[in-house]
């Protein structure tokens, strides 16, 4: 993608470094606006060094030097090349002279020439003036406009001492907003599903699980979001905290869900209304029969007495309509095509996806699947076996999306 990054004279415009740090990270393209009151807080040049294409200071909109080719307007020009602009951070002067049409610098200029182009704006600013009437009929206008969101700031310990909203986002979840938000990609259908491991409490201090982050059912969740769907995740007990970077996005939902009974009941409330579930999480198989104190060593005798916790996914499949789709994950240490058709044939899923776990602590030390970027993956239909092909986990959101979309 090609991003515009603005930036303006508030006090969190340092963040902005990191911001493109990221974007460029992972591999984007990005030109940088500077706005005057951004540059008594940051220096223009830092920005190369972070691997930024190019950095535009406020009034070099007719700088000949500037431009290329046959261009003639530089905000033209920029207009024409971005995919998508984000202001962050956004002041309150930059935010009202957007919601009031005035260009009198070049980040303005390029805002009203970008036509109905994504715009993301990240506002931070003191409290009061977050809050104040004008502020916020302000905000109102913009999020009126369909191509722009306007991503309201969080709440906390602000750089004037004051506590309250107005605070700039984690920077890693602002670039995990600006990936997956686009307001021109709005989708009815709404997508459920699992992430994490879910635990298996004993009693007030212990607990069984498994290694699972939840890094997959995160990665599948930023796929649907990017494509504009309604994406509501019930985390496990054990969920990589990468999920909250998602909660400033205006489609995104999170449950927590930490046992494998609460897992099951959130799933069975929120799936009649889903158009596709998608099991990642790593469900605890078992329950412990718990007590209310800790239970002594001496207590304990040579077994612990558990059933069978509740089967998920064999519920969904059970209040399932024609219209719906189900994908399972199906984690491993023997990947072969016996044991998925078997688990296919038990619970035939429209599609499951396939892999090879292990937590380093029986046999090799090292750690397949859990907590890893990329892994192979096979994928299952009662037809035929697909695979392995080796993915990372943003490229198996991606796949997913095609293959629900080609539906």
């Amino acid at each position: 993608m090609r991003y515009v990054l603005g930036v303006t004279g508030s006090i969190a415009s340092f963040k902005s470094y990191d911001v493109a740090r990221l974007l460029v990270k992972n591999g984007h393209q990005v030109k940088v606006v500077l706005t005057t009151g951004a540059l008594e807080f940051i220096k223009p040049e830092t920005f190369r060094y972070l691997g930024v294409d190019e950095v535009y200071l406020p009034q070099e909109d007719f700088d000949p030097k500037r431009l290329t080719g046959k261009s003639t307007v530089l905000h033209i020009e920029l207009a024409k090349w971005a995919d998508k602009l984000i202001i962050a951070p956004l002041s309150s002067n930059t935010l009202s002279r957007l919601a009031l049409g005035l260009n009198n610098d070049l980040l303005g200029s390029l805002y009203l020439a970008l036509g109905r182009k994504p715009v993301l704006l990240f506002p931070a600013m003191n409290t009061e003036m977050w809050q104040h009437p004008r502020v916020q009929e302000h905000v109102k206008a913009l999020n009126q406009l369909d191509h722009v969101e306007v991503i309201s700031p969080v709440s906390g310990l602000l750089a004037c001492g004051d506590v309250g909203a107005g605070k700039f986002p984690d920077v890693y979840a602002v670039a995990d907003l600006i990936e997956t938000i686009n307001p021109l990609h709005t989708k009815k259908e709404k997508i459920l599903i699992t992430a994490g491991a879910t635990a298996a409490p004993l009693d007030p201090v212990r607990y069984m699980t498994n290694p699972s982050s939840g890094k997959m059912g995160i990665a599948i969740a930023k796929a649907f979001l990017a494509q504009g769907y309604e994406v509501t995740v019930l985390a496990g007990h054990q969920c990589s905290s990468e999920i909250d970077n998602l909660l400033g996005h205006p489609h995104f939902h999170l449950v927590k869900a930490p046992t494998t009974r609460d897992m099951r009941n959130a799933a069975v409330r929120f799936f009649p209304e889903t158009s596709l579930y998608i099991s990642t999480g790593a469900i605890a198989d078992i329950e412990f029969d718990t007590v209310k104190n800790k239970m002594k060593k001496e207590s304990m005798g040579e077994s612990l007495p558990f059933h069978q916790a509740p089967d998920i996914l064999k519920e969904i499949l059970e209040i399932k309509k024609p219209h719906q789709r189900v994908v399972s994950f199906a984690a491993e240490t023997e990947t072969t095509r016996d044991i998925f058709m078997e688990k296919m044939i038990r619970k035939p899923v429209d599609l499951m996806v396939g892999n090879k776990v292990s937590n380093g602590l029986i046999g090799s030390s090292e750690i397949i699947g859990f907590q890893q970027v990329q892994g192979e993956y096979y994928f299952v239909t009662l037809a035929q076996i697909d695979g392995p092909h080796k993915l990372k986990k943003t490229e198996v959101g991606i796949k997913l999306v095609k293959w629900f979309e080609s539906k």
